[in-house]
């Protein structure tokens, strides 16, 4: 029998894998369990214990140059926010490799698995209206969480999304700004327990913004997206509504043009955008 030599891991996982591992030695932790990479490999993480007690530490590492402002403290910024079901952070250490700085999390073990491995949802996934009714009231909760993180002109976002659609919204009534998650899509909600997963890039922004996120996120499964929209329809059918959709829309199809992200959500995205921008072409 031939036995099969697995190759050293190099690159960006070996450097992950090392750093979770410096991070779990500062904190006192033992890792268990597969580690599992982040988006474009920024981040690791994997189940730890530290005692008897099972939590989740994460690792990531910027360039000097980019390691500061609100990404980088977003879990620490977090701790501040109540009612909502989120991991909370345990402890944090932070250390210096230059030309990178690295950060090591321990925060709270979720036992449920996200309800997608992908941020978009490409499959029907049926979920109980105790689920929708526990995210509702989750999204409510954060929206009045007081922040200075995020926007803080809303005419100065409206022009940036007139300049990425290179027409004028014409948007009527006032522009709520309220405290959202910006990045709510399927990988970062869990069921059958609901927890909002990954805080780095929380913050105040249009009203509706994590709706629209997770409507745009669900264009694949027609029957789901539909369900979004009837759940959230106060704020997505709002004047700010519209706003964060196309704000939404722009970053996910800002991503498929630059990085090459979500080969088959970005025509659904656009073709939504195209429809929300209907309004503006009008005399």
């Amino acid at each position: 029998m031939t036995r099969r030599h697995r190759h050293p891991e190099t690159g960006q996982r070996a450097f992950l894998r090392r750093i979770l591992t410096e991070g779990a030695t500062r904190l006192g932790a033992t890792l268990t369990g597969q580690a599992v990479f982040g988006w474009r490999d920024r981040t690791i993480g994997s189940a730890a214990l530290q005692g008897n007690s099972r939590f989740w530490m994460r690792a990531t590492a910027e360039h000097h140059d980019w390691a500061h402002g609100e990404a980088w403290t977003g879990n620490r910024d977090a701790c501040v926010i109540t009612g909502v079901p989120k991991p909370a952070l345990i402890d944090r250490t932070d250390w210096d490799e230059p030309p990178v700085a690295v950060y090591a999390e321990l925060l709270t073990y979720v036992p449920d698995p996200a309800c997608s491995a992908t941020p978009e949802l490409t499959a029907p996934l049926p979920l109980p209206a105790s689920w929708w009714d526990d995210l509702r009231a989750a999204l409510a909760a954060l929206a009045v969480q007081p922040t200075r993180r995020g926007e803080h002109d809303a005419a100065a976002l409206v022009g940036r999304v007139e300049a990425f659609y290179g027409r004028p919204l014409d948007l009527p009534g006032t522009l709520v700004l309220r405290t959202e998650h910006t990045d709510l899509h399927w990988a970062n909600l869990t069921r059958p327990g609901l927890w909002l997963l990954d805080w780095e890039y929380w913050g105040r922004t249009p009203a509706g913004y994590g709706a629209a996120m997770l409507y745009l996120h669900s264009l694949l499964v027609p029957a789901t997206a539909a369900h979004v929209h009837e759940v959230f329809a106060d704020v997505l059918d709002a004047p700010t509504g519209r706003l964060a959709q196309l704000s939404a829309a722009a970053h996910i199809l800002d991503r498929a043009h630059r990085l090459g992200d979500y080969p088959d959500l970005q025509h659904p995205v656009y073709a939504h955008a195209m429809r929300l921008l209907e309004p503006a072409r009008r005399p």
